[in-house]
This record gives C-alpha cells, structure tokens and sequence, in this order.
C-alpha cells in the first residue's frame, strides 16, 4: 500500500460569502468560495469526551464512554502572504468591510475594521481534503490575526480559527484558487508620527505608499525597520446553551485586544525620548506592489494605521560587539476617540468578502 502524502491537501473557505446564519453552511461556488494555496493548515476536533469510571457501575475500570460535543480549531498561517487570503481572512476577524471599485476596472479597495461593540462576528464554511478524508465544517469564526515579517522577507500572516463543531464528509468539488504575488516588505514604507501632528487621513483619501497619518513630516523608519508583529485578538468564547446538539449554537469575542511589537537599528536618542515623554505615537505601515489593473491607480498592497498608542518599555539599545545596535518596541494600542483602534487596507483585484 502507498502512504498519502502530506503534500496531496485541499483547502477552501468561503471568503466571499458568510453564512446566512451561523452554522448554516453557504452554497459553495466560484462566487461564495476559493481554495487556498501556499499554507500550513492542520484543523483539530477538541470533543468533550466522558466516561462513567467515576461512577459506580459494579467494574473497576467502569463501562462506558460518550461523545457529547463536537469541536473544531485550526490555525491557518502562510509564510509568504498573499492580497486575497489577508482580506478575507482579516475581514473575519475584524468583522467590518467596506469595498471601493477603481473607476470600472477590476481593481479594489478594502477598508477592513473592528465591528462595533454588540455587532456579532461574521462566520464561514471550510472544506478540507487531507489523506483523502474530506470534511466540511460550518460556524466557522477567526479569533485572532497575525501578522508579521522581517527584512527582505515576504509578509506573514496567521489566523486562529474556532467553529461551532457541524462537522460532515464531503464530496464537493474545490473551486480555484486566487494567483496572486507575494507580499514583500522590500516594498513597505514605515511611519511614525506624534502629538498634536497625528492626523489620520480618510480612508476614501489615503495614498498608497505613502504616510497618511500626520499633519507634517513624520519620522521614516523605512530604512531602518527590522521585523514586526502585530496581533488582533478576538478571545472568543463558544455559547454552548440547551439544545445545541452536542455543537456550539453561536460564538461570541469577549474583551478584544491588539499588539504591536517592532524592531530596528539604533540611530541617536528620538524614540528613546518618545518612551520618557511618554508621547502619544501613530504608527503605518504601508505596502505598495504592482499595479493591479492597466489603466488603473491601484496597486496591491496592504496599508496598517494604529492611530493612537505609546511605547511600554525603553526601548534601550541592544547588541554586542559585533552587531549593529537595535533597538526594540513593545507598544500599548489605546482608542484614540475618533479612529478604530487599528485599521487595515487591502488593495487586490477581488471585489468583496463576507458578503
């Protein structure tokens, strides 16, 4: 017999059509669906397993076991990012898209941000292929994003997955995957700006590859920039109630949290002061690629705005004898009162997700 291959995978999520209801699966089709390529994906079913050995039943070792729920995790991660799968997958943790159309052309714009307080969290339908076992899974939600990347390197992302438990064999076909190019910070500026020069452009206004969150000139740390990772989580929580069947009957975000951490080279004392001062930082990172449509303004890329935060240790230099110095970041992101507390930008050629 021949084994299955690790490598022999299938994998499709509905990213462009969220479930009606939740649990309730979405009609799979080019429209509502794409398979993904270039990924880690390893889903695991966290039953609730019990047995009756703390029982009294006449045996040493009890009798019997039952399964009385059904779970579902993943974590989805691509080392090398992609346009298509970063919006539709931040769009399912943040919860809110709004999409824009360059002129007539296949070009578009997602301004993707947190739902607002007591607005529910879309949910998905998953189909995965592996050692020729296919399982369909329904309720899904994202719990958290990653995203990360260092110099020189592609742009990562990683999303926590968590659904209800409907879980069933499949024979339904995968629809195609989107071919995109990879998001390369090699093709990312870096800006940082402070007090009262902070001002957050409009998103309808915002210039790709360039600042847009300062009122004058704000510190470029293109060239310096080393690594960064930023983290949104959703702490979700799973509503079991009475008379779910053995699955989740909805799955809610508790107390929502945001992380930025980021690195690069030493140069004099400016963000040290920031740190003392104990100022008020905007912070954007913003991704221009290639054009998207011929005869169009936009390019694919990715623009990420944290409005309001301050740095919560110094961020002292760090290095030996040999090494440049660095110096590191760990921020604390805050509501700035007029801004989302993060806001992200997705620039492709598909036109809209969580529909």
């Amino acid at each position: 017999m021949q084994a299955n291959k690790g490598w022999n995978q299938d994998l499709m999520m509905s990213l462009f059509s969220k479930e009606d209801e939740f649990d309730g699966g979405v009609t799979i089709s080019t429209g509502t669906a794409c398979s993904l390529s270039g990924y880690e994906f390893e889903p695991s079913w966290p039953d609730v397993i019990e047995n009756d050995k703390g029982d009294v039943t006449g045996k040493e070792h009890g009798y019997d076991q039952e399964k009385i729920q059904d779970g579902f995790e993943a974590t989805y991660k691509e080392s090398k990012a992609k346009p298509n799968s970063l919006a539709g997958l931040a769009a399912l943790v943040f919860g809110s898209i709004a999409s824009t159309q360059d002129a007539e052309l296949t070009a578009y714009k997602h301004v993707i941000t947190p739902v607002a307080i007591g607005t529910g969290l879309p949910s998905m339908h998953l189909e995965h292929k592996k050692g020729g076992l296919q399982y369909k899974y329904y309720g899904v939600k994202g719990n958290s994003l990653k995203l990360s990347g260092e110099a020189g390197k592609p742009l990562s992302l990683e999303t926590a997955l968590l659904g209800s438990g409907t879980r069933a064999t499949s024979t339904e076909d995968f629809v195609a995957s989107i071919t995109e190019s990879w998001l390369l910070l090699s093709k990312m500026s870096v800006f940082m700006e402070t007090g009262d020069n902070i001002t957050i452009a409009a998103a309808a206004s915002r210039v790709q590859g360039a600042e847009n969150i300062s009122s004058a000139t704000p510190d470029n740390l293109g060239a310096r920039f080393q690594n960064f990772e930023f983290t949104w989580n959703n702490n979700l929580k799973g509503q079991l109630g009475a008379g779910g069947d053995g699955v989740l009957q909805d799955i809610d975000y508790g107390r929502r949290a945001a992380e930025m951490k980021f690195g690069i080279l030493q140069s004099g004392s400016t963000e040290l002061g920031y740190y003392t001062d104990q100022a008020v930082v905007a912070l954007e990172l913003n991704l221009k690629g290639s054009l998207i449509a011929a005869e169009g303004a936009m390019y694919y890329g990715v623009d990420l705005i944290i409005p309001r935060c301050k740095i919560k240790a110094a961020p002292l230099p760090q290095g030996g004898v040999d090494d440049d110095l660095t110096q590191e970041f760990d921020v604390e992101i805050f509501d700035d009162g007029t801004n989302d507390a993060v806001e992200l930008i997705v620039y492709n050629a598909q036109a809209a997700y969580m529909g």
